[in-house]
């Protein structure tokens, strides 16, 4: 964990979409910080996203496995996490994404969001990397 104040960015990777997340930079709260789309390009959008709200870490969500591996989906998770360490210029961090778009989906269930919304693209995954970051600072500040 990067020590000092900072904003970190939350990132949930997916097939088509990638969602991200910033934290403020007292890391108490966090926003959603819309999608990209997964495209061999993303990795360098992802930095300059780094560079433009001064990012000082990124949480990356890890899919695992039922068994506790990575599986296939972890597999491919982790050859971005590689490419983004090599174009990003800040610490990368993994964190269990284990149910965080079934929790994002709930979370709008839950706050009464009509199932028109909930199903627009993006939605989840950006509400996922939300969570994953949130958990992760909830983790870090209890430690």
């Amino acid at each position: 964990m990067a020590d000092g104040p900072g904003r970190l960015m939350g990132i949930d990777y997916g097939t088509r979409r990638v969602g991200l997340a910033l934290s403020d930079p007292l890391r108490i709260v966090t926003r959603g910080a819309g999608t990209l789309d997964n495209t061999p390009g993303l990795a360098d959008a992802i930095a300059e996203r780094v560079r433009e709200e001064q990012v000082v870490l990124v949480v990356v969500g890890m899919p695992f496995a039922p068994d506790g591996g990575p599986g296939a989906k972890g597999e491919e998770v982790g050859r971005f996490i590689e490419i983004l360490r090599t174009r990003i210029g800040v610490p990368v961090e993994v964190w269990d994404e284990s149910f965080t778009s079934v929790d994002a989906r709930q979370a709008f269930i839950d706050g009464g969001m009509k199932k028109r919304k909930r199903q627009e693209k993006g939605r989840v995954d950006e509400m996922a990397a939300r969570l994953l970051l949130q958990g992760y600072m909830e983790s870090t500040h209890n430690r």
